[in-house]
Protein backbone atom coordinates (compact mmCIF):
# COMPACT_ATOMS: atom_id res chain seq x y z
CA UNK A 1 0.00 0.00 0.00
CA UNK A 2 1.21 3.13 -0.89
CA UNK A 3 1.02 5.97 1.31
CA UNK A 4 1.27 9.82 1.08
CA UNK A 5 2.71 12.30 3.67
CA UNK A 6 2.39 15.98 3.01
CA UNK A 7 4.92 18.27 4.49
CA UNK A 8 3.32 21.47 5.79
CA UNK A 9 5.29 24.64 6.63
CA UNK A 10 3.42 25.98 10.28
CA UNK A 11 3.61 29.33 9.16
CA UNK A 12 2.96 29.42 5.56
CA UNK A 13 0.07 26.15 5.59
CA UNK A 14 1.16 25.84 2.58
CA UNK A 15 2.57 22.24 0.88
CA UNK A 16 5.86 21.70 0.30
CA UNK A 17 6.78 18.34 -0.14
CA UNK A 18 4.96 15.57 -0.82
CA UNK A 19 6.71 11.99 -0.07
CA UNK A 20 5.82 8.55 -0.15
CA UNK A 21 6.33 5.83 2.83
CA UNK A 22 8.86 4.79 0.50
CA UNK A 23 10.75 7.43 0.63
CA UNK A 24 11.43 6.53 4.86
CA UNK A 25 14.01 3.71 5.42
CA UNK A 26 12.14 0.31 6.71
CA UNK A 27 13.54 0.74 10.78
CA UNK A 28 11.39 4.55 10.28
CA UNK A 29 8.49 3.06 8.91
CA UNK A 30 8.54 -0.08 12.00
CA UNK A 31 9.36 3.21 14.36
CA UNK A 32 6.66 5.01 13.14
CA UNK A 33 4.07 2.61 13.33
CA UNK A 34 5.08 1.18 16.88
CA UNK A 35 4.98 4.82 18.13
CA UNK A 36 1.46 5.56 16.67
CA UNK A 37 0.31 2.03 18.78
CA UNK A 38 2.32 3.25 21.91
CA UNK A 39 3.11 6.49 21.86
CA UNK A 40 6.42 5.95 23.50
CA UNK A 41 9.93 6.93 21.37
CA UNK A 42 12.17 4.80 23.44
CA UNK A 43 10.06 1.52 23.33
CA UNK A 44 9.49 1.98 19.54
CA UNK A 45 12.71 2.50 18.48
CA UNK A 46 13.73 -0.56 20.35
CA UNK A 47 10.89 -2.76 18.43
CA UNK A 48 12.72 -1.04 15.16
CA UNK A 49 15.44 -2.39 16.25
CA UNK A 50 17.45 -0.15 17.59
CA UNK A 51 19.40 -1.58 20.63
CA UNK A 52 18.50 -0.75 24.13
CA UNK A 53 21.44 1.11 24.83
CA UNK A 54 20.83 3.39 22.32
CA UNK A 55 16.81 3.53 21.85
CA UNK A 56 15.94 6.75 23.81
CA UNK A 57 18.39 8.93 21.63
CA UNK A 58 17.53 7.14 18.86
CA UNK A 59 13.62 7.57 19.19
CA UNK A 60 13.97 11.57 20.29
CA UNK A 61 16.18 11.67 16.56
CA UNK A 62 13.79 10.11 15.20
CA UNK A 63 10.72 12.08 16.02
CA UNK A 64 12.36 14.86 15.04
CA UNK A 65 13.12 13.68 11.88
CA UNK A 66 11.08 16.15 9.32
CA UNK A 67 9.65 12.42 7.69
CA UNK A 68 9.15 10.50 10.32
CA UNK A 69 7.08 13.63 12.04
CA UNK A 70 4.98 14.21 9.40
CA UNK A 71 4.36 10.45 8.36
CA UNK A 72 3.29 10.28 12.18
CA UNK A 73 0.86 13.38 12.46
CA UNK A 74 -0.41 12.37 9.51
CA UNK A 75 -1.38 8.57 10.57
CA UNK A 76 -2.68 10.79 13.65
CA UNK A 77 -4.95 12.94 11.81
CA UNK A 78 -6.33 10.18 10.14
CA UNK A 79 -7.14 8.01 12.73
CA UNK A 80 -8.62 11.49 14.61
CA UNK A 81 -10.54 11.83 11.09
CA UNK A 82 -12.04 8.59 11.01
CA UNK A 83 -12.78 8.69 14.44
CA UNK A 84 -14.84 12.07 14.28
CA UNK A 85 -12.27 13.84 17.30
CA UNK A 86 -12.15 17.67 16.68
CA UNK A 87 -11.13 20.36 19.07
CA UNK A 88 -14.96 21.35 19.63
CA UNK A 89 -16.22 17.60 20.31
CA UNK A 90 -13.47 17.28 22.87
CA UNK A 91 -14.31 20.67 24.40
CA UNK A 92 -18.17 19.99 24.57
CA UNK A 93 -17.01 16.21 26.09
CA UNK A 94 -15.17 17.87 28.71
CA UNK A 95 -17.78 20.51 29.41
CA UNK A 96 -20.23 18.03 30.24
CA UNK A 97 -18.08 16.21 32.72
CA UNK A 98 -17.02 19.60 34.25
CA UNK A 99 -20.21 21.37 34.47
CA UNK A 100 -22.04 17.96 35.45
CA UNK A 101 -24.98 18.41 37.75
CA UNK A 102 -25.78 15.47 40.13
CA UNK A 103 -29.19 16.82 40.79
CA UNK A 104 -29.89 16.10 36.73
CA UNK A 105 -30.10 12.07 37.35
CA UNK A 106 -32.94 12.42 40.11
CA UNK A 107 -36.59 12.89 38.85
CA UNK A 108 -37.91 13.35 42.18
CA UNK A 109 -36.99 10.75 44.60
CA UNK A 110 -35.78 8.64 41.88
CA UNK A 111 -33.25 7.88 39.64
CA UNK A 112 -33.78 8.34 36.32
CA UNK A 113 -33.37 5.48 33.75
CA UNK A 114 -29.90 5.92 31.50
CA UNK A 115 -32.13 6.19 28.46
CA UNK A 116 -33.99 9.12 30.23
CA UNK A 117 -30.83 11.07 30.77
CA UNK A 118 -30.04 13.92 28.81
CA UNK A 119 -26.64 13.42 26.39
CA UNK A 120 -24.41 15.43 27.99
CA UNK A 121 -25.18 13.87 32.16
CA UNK A 122 -24.68 10.76 30.42
CA UNK A 123 -21.24 11.59 29.20
CA UNK A 124 -20.08 13.00 32.90
CA UNK A 125 -21.10 9.43 34.47
CA UNK A 126 -17.84 6.68 33.56
CA UNK A 127 -19.86 3.68 35.80
CA UNK A 128 -23.10 2.41 37.05
CA UNK A 129 -23.01 -0.40 39.35
CA UNK A 130 -25.83 -2.79 40.59
CA UNK A 131 -25.42 -4.58 43.63
CA UNK A 132 -27.24 -6.38 46.54
CA UNK A 133 -26.55 -5.36 50.09
CA UNK A 134 -27.84 -6.19 53.51
CA UNK A 135 -28.45 -2.30 55.27
CA UNK A 136 -28.57 -1.47 58.90
CA UNK A 137 -29.02 -5.24 60.19
CA UNK A 138 -31.73 -6.00 57.90
CA UNK A 139 -31.97 -9.58 57.18
CA UNK A 140 -33.54 -8.77 53.37
CA UNK A 141 -30.29 -7.55 51.16
CA UNK A 142 -31.48 -4.40 49.09
CA UNK A 143 -30.35 -2.97 45.75
CA UNK A 144 -28.05 -0.62 45.78
CA UNK A 145 -26.93 1.16 42.80
CA UNK A 146 -23.28 2.45 42.33
CA UNK A 147 -23.29 5.60 40.54
CA UNK A 148 -19.62 7.55 39.67
CA UNK A 149 -18.88 10.56 37.48
CA UNK A 150 -15.64 11.84 35.94
CA UNK A 151 -13.36 13.30 37.67
CA UNK A 152 -14.82 17.16 37.51
CA UNK A 153 -11.66 19.03 38.62
CA UNK A 154 -9.42 17.44 36.04
CA UNK A 155 -11.97 18.13 33.33
CA UNK A 156 -11.94 21.88 34.48
CA UNK A 157 -8.22 21.97 34.87
CA UNK A 158 -7.94 20.78 31.08
CA UNK A 159 -10.34 23.44 30.16
CA UNK A 160 -8.64 25.85 31.93
CA UNK A 161 -5.43 24.98 30.44
CA UNK A 162 -6.87 24.76 26.54
CA UNK A 163 -8.41 28.52 27.51
CA UNK A 164 -5.19 30.00 28.49
CA UNK A 165 -6.10 30.76 32.42
CA UNK A 166 -3.39 29.33 33.93
CA UNK A 167 -0.56 31.69 33.46
CA UNK A 168 2.62 29.86 34.37
CA UNK A 169 1.36 27.27 31.73
CA UNK A 170 0.39 29.59 29.01
CA UNK A 171 3.47 32.44 29.68
CA UNK A 172 0.70 35.06 29.97
CA UNK A 173 1.01 38.09 31.48
CA UNK A 174 -0.89 38.73 34.12
CA UNK A 175 -4.54 39.65 33.91
CA UNK A 176 -7.01 39.74 35.96
CA UNK A 177 -9.69 36.91 36.64
CA UNK A 178 -12.78 36.01 38.80
CA UNK A 179 -11.12 32.93 40.21
CA UNK A 180 -10.26 33.38 44.25
CA UNK A 181 -9.05 30.63 45.64
CA UNK A 182 -11.31 28.49 47.57
CA UNK A 183 -10.53 25.53 50.62
CA UNK A 184 -12.14 22.66 50.38
CA UNK A 185 -12.91 20.14 53.03
CA UNK A 186 -14.30 17.05 52.54
CA UNK A 187 -16.02 14.54 55.76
Amino acid sequence: MLKYVIICSKKVKKVLKVIKESDLSEKQIIFAKEYLVCMNATESAIKAGYSKKTAHSQGCRLLKNVKVKSYVEQCLQERASKLDITPNRILEELGSIAFFNINNIFDGDRIKSINELPKEVARAISSIKLRKEKIDGDDIPSEVMEIKANDKLKAIEMLMRYLGMFEIDNKQGKEETNIKSVKVTYE
